[in-house]
């Protein structure tokens, strides 16, 4: 007799077909995925620059000679593209009025709060790279009793919230300009080139001298004088008119 013959275990069971039918309607496993990255806020692309008004050493207040009487005076301040071929390279502007005599310091707690420059620009401006900040000092004059430069008015101005539009930057010519109904004169300029780079970064205190372009004579009347009015030289050119003092806060992207 033969002895029946024992499965080879080469050969494989047959699938059932219900199995085969539901491995179909599965579908295919996909790998696990981390967790989802969460989307950063938008990075500030500008430096921004604000510019605080901490006080200012008036050394020569438009009156000639020796006359402490006081003066009205305004500063202005501007930030400016250094570049020539930005099509718009005033970037802020502003003025700011105040009464002063030769040898007094005005500091920004006798000012009005909306008048002191704290901070000026209404807050901080974006910059580029570097940027120049303009300060010009100007004696206001609105009749004939006190400082009288006689000079063309070449820029008017218009008291619209304060704004003031850019200004010219002549070599050695003094900047004469009307504010509504205030004609002024410039005294004294200076410009401080403002980097925007980690050199700047964070708060700092700045001095800027103030220097007259050119020798300014003029004439005045003293209040209740008989004598009418005198000749005198306002400012002498190169002379310090003043000592601006300023808080500087620049902020970099990031």
């Amino acid at each position: 007799m033969r002895k029946p013959r024992a499965h080879s275990p080469s050969k494989r069971k047959k699938a059932q077909p219900g199995a085969s039918r539901e491995q179909a309607k599965r579908p295919p496993s996909r790998p696990a995925q981390g967790p989802k990255a969460r989307k950063s806020s938008p990075v500030p692309v500008f430096p921004t620059l604000e510019v605080v008004f901490e006080s200012v050493e008036v050394r020569h207040n438009g009156w000639p000679g020796d006359a402490a009487r006081p003066t009205d005076l305004s500063l202005i301040l501007q930030l400016e593209i250094p570049s020539a071929a930005a099509p718009n390279p005033a970037l802020a502007s502003a003025r700011m009025p105040f009464r002063a005599a030769s040898g007094q310091t005005v500091v920004a707690d006798e000012l009005p709060p909306d008048a002191s420059g704290r901070p000026f620009f209404g807050g901080p401006v974006k910059v580029s790279n570097h940027v120049n900040l303009h300060a010009r000092l100007f004696v206001d004059r609105t009749n004939a009793i006190g400082p009288i430069l006689g000079a063309a008015l070449n820029t008017v101005i218009g008291t619209f919230v304060g704004k003031i539009p850019l200004l010219g930057s002549p070599l050695r010519e003094v900047l004469h300009i009307q504010v509504g109904n205030v004609i002024s004169t410039e005294l004294a300029r200076a410009t401080a080139i403002i980097p925007a780079d980690e050199s700047m970064k964070g708060t700092h205190p700045v001095a800027i001298a103030l220097v007259a372009p050119r020798t300014i004579p003029g004439v005045y009347a003293p209040p209740g004088s008989p004598e009418g009015y005198r000749k005198g030289v306002v400012v002498t050119e190169g002379d310090l008119v003043a000592l601006l003092h300023l808080t500087l806060t620049m902020t970099l992207p990031g």
